[in-house]
Protein backbone atom coordinates (compact mmCIF):
# COMPACT_ATOMS: atom_id res chain seq x y z
CA UNK A 1 0.00 0.00 0.00
CA UNK A 2 2.78 2.47 0.92
CA UNK A 3 4.71 1.47 -2.19
CA UNK A 4 1.65 2.08 -4.36
CA UNK A 5 1.10 5.57 -2.89
CA UNK A 6 4.74 6.54 -3.50
CA UNK A 7 4.54 5.28 -7.06
CA UNK A 8 1.39 7.33 -7.66
CA UNK A 9 3.12 10.42 -6.23
CA UNK A 10 6.11 9.86 -8.56
CA UNK A 11 3.83 9.45 -11.60
CA UNK A 12 2.08 12.71 -10.74
CA UNK A 13 5.41 14.50 -10.27
CA UNK A 14 6.80 13.11 -13.56
CA UNK A 15 3.60 14.20 -15.32
CA UNK A 16 3.98 17.74 -13.92
CA UNK A 17 7.64 17.90 -14.97
CA UNK A 18 6.74 16.67 -18.48
CA UNK A 19 3.93 19.24 -18.72
CA UNK A 20 6.23 22.09 -17.59
CA UNK A 21 8.93 20.99 -20.04
CA UNK A 22 6.39 21.03 -22.88
CA UNK A 23 5.30 24.52 -21.88
CA UNK A 24 8.92 25.70 -21.74
CA UNK A 25 9.75 24.32 -25.21
CA UNK A 26 6.56 25.82 -26.63
CA UNK A 27 7.39 29.21 -25.09
CA UNK A 28 10.94 29.13 -26.50
CA UNK A 29 9.58 28.12 -29.91
CA UNK A 30 7.14 31.02 -29.97
CA UNK A 31 9.87 33.40 -28.77
CA UNK A 32 12.24 32.19 -31.54
CA UNK A 33 9.55 32.74 -34.18
CA UNK A 34 8.83 36.24 -32.88
CA UNK A 35 12.52 37.17 -32.87
CA UNK A 36 13.03 35.80 -36.39
CA UNK A 37 10.06 37.72 -37.79
CA UNK A 38 11.10 40.89 -35.97
CA UNK A 39 14.60 40.84 -37.46
CA UNK A 40 13.35 40.04 -40.95
CA UNK A 41 10.76 42.82 -40.62
CA UNK A 42 13.46 45.34 -39.66
CA UNK A 43 14.94 45.48 -43.14
CA UNK A 44 13.05 44.95 -46.37
CA UNK A 45 15.01 43.54 -49.29
CA UNK A 46 14.21 45.64 -52.35
CA UNK A 47 15.29 45.86 -55.98
CA UNK A 48 15.78 48.80 -58.29
CA UNK A 49 12.26 48.57 -59.67
CA UNK A 50 10.93 49.20 -56.13
CA UNK A 51 12.41 52.71 -56.27
CA UNK A 52 10.00 53.65 -59.06
CA UNK A 53 6.37 54.13 -58.02
CA UNK A 54 3.95 52.45 -60.38
CA UNK A 55 1.31 54.90 -61.59
CA UNK A 56 -1.14 55.12 -64.47
CA UNK A 57 0.33 58.42 -65.59
CA UNK A 58 3.56 58.30 -67.57
CA UNK A 59 5.56 61.52 -67.76
CA UNK A 60 8.76 60.84 -69.71
CA UNK A 61 10.87 63.71 -68.34
CA UNK A 62 9.76 63.54 -64.73
CA UNK A 63 11.46 61.25 -62.24
CA UNK A 64 8.98 59.91 -59.67
CA UNK A 65 10.01 58.58 -56.29
CA UNK A 66 8.50 55.84 -54.15
CA UNK A 67 7.57 57.82 -51.04
CA UNK A 68 6.27 54.67 -49.31
CA UNK A 69 9.92 53.66 -48.78
CA UNK A 70 10.79 56.95 -47.02
CA UNK A 71 12.16 56.26 -43.54
CA UNK A 72 12.16 52.45 -43.95
CA UNK A 73 15.16 50.24 -43.38
CA UNK A 74 15.97 48.51 -46.65
CA UNK A 75 18.56 46.19 -48.16
CA UNK A 76 19.39 46.88 -51.81
CA UNK A 77 22.07 45.49 -54.17
CA UNK A 78 24.16 47.59 -56.51
CA UNK A 79 27.55 48.90 -57.53
CA UNK A 80 29.66 51.63 -55.94
CA UNK A 81 30.65 54.89 -57.63
CA UNK A 82 32.95 56.57 -55.06
CA UNK A 83 32.50 60.21 -54.09
CA UNK A 84 34.70 60.53 -50.97
CA UNK A 85 37.27 58.30 -49.28
CA UNK A 86 39.54 57.94 -46.27
CA UNK A 87 42.76 56.21 -47.33
CA UNK A 88 41.62 53.28 -49.46
CA UNK A 89 38.17 53.20 -47.83
CA UNK A 90 35.11 54.80 -49.42
CA UNK A 91 32.90 56.80 -47.02
CA UNK A 92 30.50 58.44 -49.51
CA UNK A 93 29.34 56.88 -52.74
CA UNK A 94 26.50 56.49 -55.18
CA UNK A 95 24.87 53.09 -55.35
CA UNK A 96 24.00 52.38 -58.98
CA UNK A 97 22.06 49.54 -60.63
CA UNK A 98 24.77 48.41 -63.07
CA UNK A 99 28.54 48.55 -63.55
CA UNK A 100 29.74 51.82 -65.08
CA UNK A 101 26.59 53.84 -64.42
CA UNK A 102 27.40 57.56 -64.00
CA UNK A 103 30.84 57.11 -65.51
CA UNK A 104 29.21 56.96 -68.93
CA UNK A 105 26.92 59.68 -70.26
CA UNK A 106 24.04 60.07 -69.57
CA UNK A 107 23.59 58.82 -66.00
CA UNK A 108 20.49 56.90 -64.92
CA UNK A 109 17.52 59.00 -63.72
CA UNK A 110 17.55 60.24 -60.09
CA UNK A 111 15.04 57.58 -59.01
CA UNK A 112 17.64 54.95 -59.95
CA UNK A 113 20.56 56.48 -58.00
CA UNK A 114 21.14 56.29 -54.24
CA UNK A 115 23.55 58.51 -52.32
CA UNK A 116 25.13 56.45 -49.51
CA UNK A 117 27.17 57.51 -46.49
CA UNK A 118 28.88 55.15 -44.07
CA UNK A 119 30.76 55.70 -40.83
CA UNK A 120 32.99 52.67 -41.50
CA UNK A 121 34.96 53.08 -44.77
CA UNK A 122 34.31 50.35 -47.37
CA UNK A 123 37.45 48.89 -49.00
CA UNK A 124 37.99 50.90 -52.17
CA UNK A 125 39.89 48.08 -53.85
CA UNK A 126 36.66 46.14 -54.40
CA UNK A 127 34.65 48.76 -56.30
CA UNK A 128 33.80 46.57 -59.28
CA UNK A 129 32.11 43.95 -57.12
CA UNK A 130 28.36 44.17 -56.42
CA UNK A 131 27.37 44.87 -52.81
CA UNK A 132 24.32 44.84 -50.54
CA UNK A 133 23.69 48.08 -48.67
CA UNK A 134 21.42 47.98 -45.62
CA UNK A 135 20.19 51.15 -43.95
CA UNK A 136 17.45 53.72 -43.59
CA UNK A 137 16.36 55.13 -46.95
CA UNK A 138 15.17 58.72 -47.35
CA UNK A 139 13.62 60.28 -50.45
CA UNK A 140 15.95 63.24 -50.96
CA UNK A 141 17.33 64.70 -54.17
CA UNK A 142 20.95 65.78 -54.24
CA UNK A 143 23.31 66.89 -56.97
CA UNK A 144 26.95 65.78 -56.94
CA UNK A 145 29.81 65.73 -59.43
CA UNK A 146 28.42 62.81 -61.43
CA UNK A 147 24.63 63.04 -61.29
CA UNK A 148 21.47 63.89 -59.39
CA UNK A 149 20.42 61.26 -56.85
CA UNK A 150 16.87 60.80 -55.61
CA UNK A 151 17.42 58.69 -52.51
CA UNK A 152 19.82 58.71 -49.58
CA UNK A 153 20.87 55.82 -47.32
CA UNK A 154 22.94 56.02 -44.16
CA UNK A 155 24.49 52.55 -44.37
CA UNK A 156 24.34 50.37 -41.28
CA UNK A 157 25.87 47.46 -43.15
CA UNK A 158 27.64 46.88 -46.47
CA UNK A 159 28.43 43.35 -47.61
CA UNK A 160 29.41 41.58 -50.80
CA UNK A 161 26.57 40.41 -53.01
CA UNK A 162 26.79 36.63 -53.51
CA UNK A 163 25.43 35.52 -56.84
Amino acid sequence: MVFSKRWDDHKIMIGKIFHRTKQLFLSFGILAILIATTFSANSKEIGWSDLIPWTNVFTPYEAKFNKRLDGKTVKIPGYIVPLDHVGFGVTEFMLVPFVGACIHVPPPPPNQLVYVTTSEPWDGMTLWEPVWVTGKIIVKTQINVWAETGYEISADEIEFYDY
